[in-house]
Formats: C-alpha cells, sequence, structure tokens
C-alpha cells in the first residue's frame, strides 16, 4: 500500500497527501522555536529523518533512506490576524500540487502568522503539517502533531529521548497477523462475495450532480484543486450526540454514517432515486486488528476497507426513528465484515487494486462515495502558553470523482469534513452535502 500511495503522489501532484491544520491561541511562535519542535520530533521518528528514494529496478517502486542530517521543509508565511480563519485554505490550494522531491523527506511545516502581532500573547497562530500518505495515516498523523505541539511547549521532553524503532508495514503486519491458511480462506470469501454482489446487483450506482467541464477526467490532477466544507458539532452537541448513540446501541460511525445516505438521496435526481443504489465505501483502521495492535504513535500508513454498504436509493430513510434503524443495519454490516476478516483482507490486497486503478485512463467510480471515521484524537486544549483550538483536515484530492467524507471528535468537539476535486464536485454541492447531514444530526439527537 505504502508504493501504491507514494505512486499517487508522484504520478498526480501529490495526490492523496494529508494535511493538518493546528488552530492555537498565544504568544508568537518564532521560527527557530519551531524548528527545535520539529527535530525533536524527527529524532522520535524515523520515517521523519528519512530521505525518500526510487527503486531503479522496478517502476513506481520507493524505498526511504534514514539520514540523521536531513532537516525537514519549515515555511513561515505571514498573513493578516482578520484572514486567520481560511488564509490556511488559500495557501493549500496554491501549494497542495507540490509534489515530495526524490532525496528529500517526506512531511513539511507551515507556520502561519500575523508579524504585527508578535508582542500580542493572545493571537490566533496555525501550523500546518503536511505528510505523504504512503508513510501516515489520519491517526499516526494525529499523534505526531499531537507531539509537535508538545515540543513547541517544551512538555515531556522524555518522550524524544529515545527513537522509535521503524514502524513495520501493513503487509507483514497481516501476514503476521493470520496464517496462510486464513489469508487464502478470508480472501476467498471476500473475493466471492464481491462478485456476487457486482453481478447480483446491476443496478447503476447513484452519483451526485458533478458540473459539466472542459476537460476529460483524466486531467483531473491538473485542472482540479481540492475543496471541502465543515460541519461542526459543539461539545454540548457532541455530548448528546453520544447519549442518543448509547440509547440506541449504535456507534458514532454507525450515526453519522446514516445521516450521510440522507444528505445524499436529497441531491440525486428523482430518476435516479428510482433505480439507482446508493453504495457507501468504508475505510477501515487495522492498527487494532493486528496481532498484537500496532499503536497510533508508529508514524506509518495502515488504512484498509470493509465491503461497501449498499441499499437502493428508494429504500432511504426519512424519519428519524427509520435513521436510527438504518444506522443499526449499517452497524450489523460491519461487525459482519470485521468478523470475516475483512480489514486485514483487504488490508492484504488493497495496495494493488489502488496501483492498478491509477493506471485507468479515467479515475473508476466504484462507489457513490467514501467514509472515514478518525475516531477520538489524543489532542489536549492546551500546551503551555497555547490554546489548541482546534484541528482542521484537509487532504490532496485532485483525483477521485467522488466526495471523501472524513470525521473526527477533538478535545470534545465534532468535526466532519466533505471532500473532493472542485470544479468537478463544485464547492456547492459539497457545503449542500453538510448543512443536510448536520441537519440531519440535529433531527436525530432531538429526537
Amino acid at each position: 500500500m505504502e508504493n501504491a500511495y507514494m505512486k499517487s503522489s508522484q504520478k498526480y501532484q501529490g495526490a492523496t497527501r494529508i494535511c493538518e491544520v493546528l488552530h492555537l491561541q498565544g504568544p508568537y511562535i518564532s521560527f527557530e522555536r519551531l524548528s527545535r519542535a520539529v527535530t525533536k520530533l524527527q529524532q522520535r521518528h524515523p520515517i521523519l529523518r528519512s530521505r525518500l528514494q526510487r527503486n531503479p529496478r522496478k517502476t513506481h517502486c520507493y524505498f526511504l533512506e534514514e539520514d540523521n542530517t536531513l532537516q525537514l521543509k519549515i515555511i513561515e508565511i505571514s498573513r493578516k490576524q482578520s484572514d486567520h480563519e481560511v488564509f490556511w485554505k488559500q495557501e493549500w490550494r496554491k501549494r497542495e500540487k507540490t509534489t515530495t522531491i526524490i532525496g528529500e523527506g517526506l512531511a513539511e511545516f507551515w507556520l502561519l502568522q500575523d508579524p504585527e502581532n508578535q508582542h500580542d500573547d493572545n493571537s490566533p497562530r496555525e501550523i500546518v503539517f503536511i505528510c505523504e500518505h504512503s508513510v501516515s495515516d489520519a491517526l499516526s498523523l494525529s499523534n505526531a502533531a499531537h507531539e509537535v505541539l508538545i515540543a513547541l511547549a517544551d512538555e515531556n521532553d522524555n518522550l524524544f529521548s529515545k527513537s522509535l524503532d521503524w514502524p513495520i508495514t501493513m503487509e507483514a503486519a497481516v501476514q503476521r497477523s493470520l496464517s496462510k491458511i486464513t489469508r487464502i480462506l478470508s480472501f476467498s470469501k471476500l473475493m466471492f462475495q464481491m462478485l456476487y454482489t457486482l453481478v447480483a446487483n446491476r443496478s447503476p450506482i447513484a452519483k451526485i450532480p458533478l458540473a459539466n467541464v472542459d476537460f476529460v477526467l483524466a486531467e483531473m490532477a491538473d485542472h482540479c484543486h481540492s475543496e471541502a466544507a465543515y460541519g461542526i458539532l459543539n461539545k454540548q452537541e457532541t455530548q448528546k450526540l453520544v447519549i442518543k448513540c448509547h440509547q440506541e446501541g449504535v456507534s458514532i460511525t454507525s450515526a453519522v454514517s446514516s445521516a450521510i445516505i440522507y444528505a445524499f438521496s436529497l441531491l440525486v435526481d428523482h430518476e435516479q432515486v428510482e433505480r439507482s443504489i446508493f453504495r457507501l465505501g468504508v475505510v477501515a483502521d487495522s492498527r487494532r486488528r493486528y496481532i498484537p495492535p500496532i499503536p497510533n504513535h508508529d508514524l506509518s500508513t495502515h488504512v484498509s476497507s470493509l465491503m461497501f454498504f449498499e441499499m437502493p436509493l428508494r429504500n432511504v430513510p426519512t424519519t428519524c426513528a427509520e435513521t436510527w434503524q438504518l444506522a443499526q443495519r449499517f452497524g450489523e454490516h460491519t461487525v459482519k465484515c470485521i468478523n470475516a476478516n475483512q480489514v486485514l483482507t483487504f488490508g492484504i490486497m488493497g495496495g494493488q487494486m489502488f496501483s492498478k486503478m491509477l493506471d485507468y485512463p479515467e479515475p473508476p467510480q466504484l462507489t457513490t462515495c467514501s467514509i472515514s471515521s478518525w475516531g477520538v484524537l489524543p489532542f489536549h486544549e492546551q500546551y503551555g502558553r497555547w490554546i489548541f483550538e482546534g484541528m482542521t483536515p484537509i487532504l490532496n484530492m485532485i483525483q477521485g470523482n467522488m466526495p471523501f467524507i472524513t470525521f473526527q471528535t477533538v478535545n470534545g468537539v465534532f468535526t466532519i469534513m466533505f471532500g473532493g476535486p472542485d470544479p468537478v464536485i463544485p464547492l456547492n454541492i459539497l457545503e449542500q452535502l453538510r448543512d443536510f447531514t448536520i441537519k440531519k444530526l440535529h433531527e436525530m439527537i432531538e429526537d
């Protein structure tokens, strides 16, 4: 999977790179102070002190070369205080297509603040942490972002006194966790289920309205930029959602997925509703499925999948009671997939499948959309003199023709992101999906 993600990034102008924007409130952050914090982080993680190298004997094959002298790129960018809520997104649009250079590091940092606030101890600051998906996933990148804030505040120096071991790859972790016979049986069962599903259900896949563009989808990386719309539940609303989920016997992921399905059903035309199916791609965390589990502090990529969840659009519920029933059905589907070892099985085959899809003239549309639940992330509410206001994610999504949705909880606040390649998927469509989903979640909470 690591090589597949790097192939995507190198071939399509940084596609799949992950970015986390860390919003801080507090005193001025000097370039030197952030540099020291990043150096500490590099001392802890071998991935961050390694250079990307290409295998000359094999196409689209890469390896990492550890170099203790490597200094990750840190860019200091001035902005006006009044622009602090939007500037990072404007800058991401300008720079997201930067491709990692062979021989350089796989992560970079931006420091955004108003130079006129140098003597103000209570102003907004942003640290932007960008990393290749080939060496990080949402859980490990968030953990590393949490650690760089610890280093910034000069807290817990013992954390950085010793380097972690090199992380194990996803394929190696799967092989360590499942016997050869179990892998073969699980793979055969999954392939049979996929083929049966595709053959048995010939209904067209529901699609949201795409814009009419003057280029072919094979050229998306050249003409598109990543856009995202964000929805937030405050602490009180998030707590209400948690309590309601417990009462209904479902997970947050199941409840949110049910609301997302409802939101999509409102955006497709009447003809699609009558004859098409909604197909949801589900990204899964494989770290806790391994034997033994792999901790989130290992900076590496462990991203797998479950068999997609699908239902006829005409059967999408409208009442809150029916929406909670759909959440229960989604939860049952998830448990069934996990018990069938699908998380680990997709971990073996996912890299090859993704790599082959990158060679298609146009990106295939296998699902209506895909979701990734990042869960409860490890950030604190304060780091030294800096108050942590939250984390905003964004990904390079310029090579894809369906929305990608992530959701997370940070310090009790739930955030959901609807992302996609603009102008193929216009921002106003993502905003409508966001609005419909948040409205449905509010209805489910108050029901």
